[in-house]
């Protein structure tokens, strides 16, 4: 459906090929693009297809995810867009084919629903980002505030 090309500093370009499946792109193994970049987050971005269009997401990274140089948290993808991940460029192309089957998809799938059913159903907010196996979404505070008139706690 579409390609993402990754273009490293050395003038050489890998490409990908990338369907309605959420892609992870980061510095660790783990994810379905791994970028070996000391500035791009082990868990930095994932491009997504939700509403019939290729999104682009920002994982909480702490350099930033950047769209044709503009920082984002969230946008729509568009053929020819460059995304920067640290000091990594990536090239988001739609295909031909792909144009076409955007086009047709929702009337088709309108066409075959049967009177009062929707055979397009809206994306459950939950699983908007898919999470990477063997990693915690999010892991806690090592050290609890200090309270006034409370004792410190050891690391566990």
């Amino acid at each position: 459906m579409a390609t993402l090309t990754l273009k490293f500093t050395d003038n050489t370009e890998k490409a990908l090929e990338i369907g309605p499946k959420p892609i992870v792109i980061g510095r660790v193994s783990e994810c379905d693009v791994m970028v070996r970049d000391a500035f791009v987050s082990r868990i930095h971005a994932e491009i997504g297809f939700t509403d019939n269009q290729f999104t682009l997401k920002d994982l909480g990274s702490t350099n930033g995810t950047y769209r044709n140089g503009a920082r984002i948290f969230q946008c729509v993808l568009n053929s020819g867009d460059k995304i920067q991940v640290g000091n990594t460029t990536l090239v988001f192309e739609l295909t031909a084919e792909s144009n076409a089957i955007l086009r047709v998809l929702p009337a088709a799938a309108g066409a075959s629903a049967g009177p009062g059913v929707s055979a397009v159903r809206p994306p459950d907010p939950k699983q908007l980002t898919s999470p990477v196996p063997g990693i915690p979404p999010s892991a806690p505070p090592r050290f609890a505030p200090k309270l006034p008139g409370s004792k410190p706690k050891p690391p566990s």
